[in-house]
């Protein structure tokens, strides 16, 4: 998408050119056509980062989804994925008041211990999507350190954000078209 920004670009600096090298234009007539070609190339130019943002946006969110769903085994029926969504959301109240805990800083990776120790899959999952959210690497890279397949979804994850993070302060630096070409 940024490079059909820069097209974008290219395209409207060249435009402009053949505008002002066109000596059959009045000066009058070269700047009506810039003006108009300046609105065009800004509008395509909003458009176009406006469908990046969309497009990021939807990778981050899929991204999200993949990492911090939760998870059924296959073959699960409605049944039983409707009982396991309400173990779930136990679990993660439980997980967001251990994360809250301000007497006992460690309440987290405890209780992620004691899950892994007991085989309670939903709740270390649930304790991981928490500390994901609130930022504790060091519990969530306890989860991941055996599971290879969700560590390549995180890192998915991390790249999709580190990817929107950078387009957002690229765009944001952009100058529209018409920014660049004065009307004459």
């Amino acid at each position: 998408m940024t490079e059909q920004i820069s097209q974008n670009r290219t395209r409207h600096a060249q435009q402009i050119e053949g505008i002002r090298a066109d000596r059959n234009l009045s000066d009058e007539a070269k700047r009506r056509k810039i003006g108009a070609l300046n609105e065009a190339a800004l509008q395509e130019h909003r458009r176009l980062v406006e469908e990046e943002r969309r497009d990021r946006a939807q990778a981050i969110e899929q991204a999200e989804r993949k990492l911090l769903g939760i998870s059924y085994p296959k073959g699960a029926g409605t049944h039983e994925k409707a009982i396991m969504a309400m173990s779930y959301r136990d679990a993660r109240d439980r997980a967001e008041r251990a994360a809250s805990d301000r007497e006992n800083p460690d309440a987290l990776a405890d209780m992620l211990d004691r899950a892994e120790k007991t085989g309670d899959a939903q709740l270390a999952e649930a304790v991981f999507h928490v500390a994901t959210m609130r930022g504790e690497r060091k519990v969530a890279d306890a989860y991941l350190g055996e599971r290879p397949a969700l560590r390549m979804r995180w890192e998915g994850y991390v790249a999709a954000r580190q990817e929107a993070d950078s387009i957002v302060g690229l765009m944001a630096l952009a100058v529209p078209p018409s920014r660049l070409t004065s009307t004459a």
